[in-house]
């Protein structure tokens, strides 16, 4: 079956010209759309899109048995009326401002072989069976130029000015809807004709709303003769050119045979059965929601800018009063950093310069850092619209505290998370979402405070960077799900609250000149107040430097607020296409479907190769490498997070630190790397510098403000140095209560 898309060409038409040239005639004079107020703003004038506004035409039945009721309070009538009112002011009027709108109704043709004929018991202007209430342009304008914001207004005072179809008798009006569908597909012709600068690239789709049988063009043969079965001109104008046909079917068209064909042969698989007048409204608000993931957003979607968040998850994330203690729920940069991300009035809600937040203007993505050994680089969610849920998910604490490594994500070290993937487990995301904390080991120097967890700025960095290449590749494919292109921006925003001290100026500086090689600006944020030191400054400005090619300075956010503010005023440099807002995320935050899930069976024990049926008792740790469900071993005192025994002996007898960085408070060991020894004095880490045997030099972070007194950056503390060089909601659940559930993108896993 082919794509609901822009890809491919209008191939041919397929209409007669006889019926062309008729058409033509039909539409001078009196086609203007009625005298309407002017759309609110901000709808935006096609000149402003990266896209064409595709067609739209509502193909309307006015036969007289539209006067049955619908329900005890209402005809068919007024619910189509009632239907048509809210469809179009749905999503604050999305379809008047980003299609252009045309209403045709149809009733049948008293006299065939004579054109110009009126129904007798019609007095709303229907000629020949046909009338076009609502254009999709002026035909008198020499331009020819569309009508763009006001239709939808048009087509309410159209259908109250023409009252119900004859009078509100229930007989006099027919149903020949193949006249219908064939004077549509004239329209459609003619408008190409008269809009050569399309270039076959502007969309066209049509929605019939009927409640009865086709008849012939005298209404009075119903589903004979075959030559007037309105899924001919359906199946032509969707194998030929591409253009959909939706069906709506009320009353008497409910479940009828008919009306799933006429969606078959349109394209769109079954009829959408509305039972009574809520069930219309929910369908036309359905297909509506269809044609914008299939036909809209494709060709939008790469103007939307692509935005990767790199946050540091160094253990000093975790702790308060100058990296002494772990901070209570709130206090941390880590909570308060999450919050700015994805709580109240965060980076997500950002209004810009059209009126929308930002979670409906831009994909965002979340990836984080840490140590080396084990790597503790991570991305948590691939970039994509709507991700406030899994940003707010994936950095709660409570998500990772799972008994019995964790009773209490506030209390004491030592405290083991269980990293999981929210695709598989509740909450049951669309995409791939892992959790991620930083390590939050026990030192004997800081029993109160969290460890574990360095500033490896650099991993972090080369992880977006390759990212980006791998995500480009695949976006850049035909039929990509969110389909990209030379012209997407990307950005980066880091932001971290220790200066790195693991790794180079030269490995920090190399990535990001890299990516702002390849157009891609990074951000840097410096979060907390132990980056006042004139070298923790100087540093970060020179990171700001290396990502913006010398144009931007480093942000300076002392406190969640400053943070907010920082990710505020970041964003407002970015540019829009006032048009691209096709993410509704209020109304359809992820997970975005109502399909089942697959599912959930642990990966197996890898000591027994037995599967555990226990969800999230897996012995795996560190980072996913699998696609499956990520969890921490559970650890006694005496065993590093990846489940080794620390100290670690080597080949030749010698006892060396864990490589994982942590330090065990009980043994004393050699070392090649920076490490700690309590102060005689207060019981705190100095810090010792040592040349590692590649010749790089390693150090550690302080644990307040310019002072050198803090936890060794290398045995994994992210503390600060003054050392310059250290909810499924939403309205597509109706998609699958009125039959279009098999065109809904599938669930994807990332791989």
């Amino acid at each position: 079956m082919k794509r609901l898309s822009l890809i491919g060409s209008w191939k041919r038409i397929g209409v007669q010209a006889g019926l062309l040239a008729g058409i033509g005639l039909a539409f001078v004079g009196g086609t203007e759309p009625p005298t309407v107020e002017a759309a609110p703003d901000p709808c935006q004038l096609e000149g402003n899109c990266t896209f064409k506004k595709p067609l739209f035409g509502i193909i309307l039945d006015n036969s007289s048995s539209m006067n049955e009721l619908f329900d005890a309070d209402s005809t068919r009538w007024e619910g189509a009326v009632e239907a048509l009112n809210q469809a179009i002011a749905f999503d604050n009027g999305y379809i008047a401002e980003n299609f252009i709108l045309g209403l045709i109704r149809f009733g049948h043709d008293p006299a065939p072989q004579m054109p110009g004929t009126k129904i007798p018991a019609d007095s709303s202007g229907l000629i020949d069976g046909q009338k076009l209430d609502v254009p999709w342009y002026d035909d008198a304008d020499p331009d020819k130029n569309y009508i763009e914001c006001t239709n939808g207004d048009a087509i309410i005072a159209a259908l109250n000015a023409v009252g119900p179809p004859s009078g509100g008798n229930k007989t006099g009006i027919g149903t020949w809807t193949k006249g219908a569908m064939d004077f549509a597909a004239a329209y459609i012709a003619k408008t190409k004709v008269d809009h050569p600068a399309d270039m076959n690239k502007r969309a066209a789709i049509l929605m019939v709303i009927t409640d009865g049988d086709w008849t012939d063009p005298t209404g009075t043969m119903k589903l004979m003769p075959a030559t007037q079965d309105p899924k001919i001109t359906a199946g032509a104008l969707w194998m030929e050119q591409e253009i959909p046909t939706y069906v709506v079917a009320i009353g008497d068209a409910n479940g009828k045979a008919f009306a799933d064909q006429l969606a078959m042969a349109g394209g769109t698989g079954m009829a959408i059965d509305a039972v009574n007048p809520q069930a219309l409204i929910d369908a036309l608000k359905a297909v509506i929601v269809k044609i914008q993931k299939d036909v809209v957003s494709p060709i939008c979607t790469p103007g939307l800018p692509r935005i990767m968040v790199l946050l540091d998850a160094s253990s000093s994330m975790l702790n308060i009063n100058g990296g002494m203690t772990h901070a209570p729920p709130g206090q941390g940069g880590w909570d308060q950093a999450r919050d700015a991300l994805a709580g109240d009035n965060s980076l997500f809600d950002v209004i810009l310069n059209n009126n929308n937040p930002v979670e409906n203007l831009v994909h965002l993505g979340l990836a984080v850092f840490g140590h080396n050994a084990p790597a503790e680089e991570k991305l948590i969610v691939q970039y994509g619209p709507c991700r406030k849920d899994n940003f707010e998910w994936a950095l709660d604490p409570l998500t990772s505290c799972e008994a019995p490594g964790c009773t209490d994500a506030y209390g004491k070290p030592k405290i083991t998370w269980t990293f999981k993937d929210g695709s598989l487990v509740d909450p049951m995301f669309d995409d791939k979402t892992l959790s991620h904390m930083p390590k939050c080991d026990l030192s004997a120097q800081l029993p109160n405070a969290c460890i574990g967890s360095g500033t490896y700025t650099h991993l972090g960095l080369n992880l977006v960077r390759n990212n980006i290449d791998t995500y480009k590749a695949e976006c850049s494919m035909m039929g990509a799900e969110q389909p990209c292109n030379d012209q997407t921006e990307f950005i980066n925003i880091l932001v971290t609250d220790g200066v790195y001290q693991m790794g180079t100026d030269a490995q920090v500086q190399a990535p990001l000149e890299a990516m702002y090689m390849d157009g891609i600006t990074t951000y840097v944020i410096g979060f907390g107040d132990l980056l006042e030191t004139n070298a923790a400054k100087l540093l970060l400005n020179k990171m700001a430097d290396w990502g913006s090619g010398n144009t931007e300075d480093y942000y300076d956010a002392n406190n969640q607020d400053q943070l907010e503010t920082s990710l505020k005023t970041i964003l407002e440099q970015l540019t829009f296409d006032e048009c691209c807002s096709f993410n509704n995320c209020s109304q359809n935050p992820e997970p975005t479907t109502n399909e089942p899930d697959p599912e959930i069976v642990d990966p197996p024990d890898t000591t027994t190769g037995e599967t555990d049926t226990d969800p999230g008792t897996s012995s795996t740790s560190g980072d996913d490498t699998t696609g499956g469900q990520v969890t921490a071993t559970t650890t006694t005192a005496s065993e590093t997070t990846d489940g080794t025994t620390d100290p670690t002996v080597t080949t030749d007898g010698t006892t060396t630190a864990d490589p994982t960085g942590d330090t065990d408070p009980t043994t004393t060991a050699p070392t090649t790397s920076a490490s700690t020894d309590p102060d005689p004095t207060t019981g705190n880490p100095t810090q010792t510098t040592q040349t590692t045997p590649g010749g790089e030099e390693s150090g550690d972070e302080s644990g307040s403000s310019g002072t050198t007194v803090g936890v060794d950056d290398g045995e994994g503390c992210g503390c600060t140095t003054d050392t310059a060089e250290g909810k499924t909601r939403g309205l597509l659940g109706t998609l699958l209560a009125f039959g279009l559930a098999g065109f809904m993108r599938r669930r994807r896993r990332a791989s």
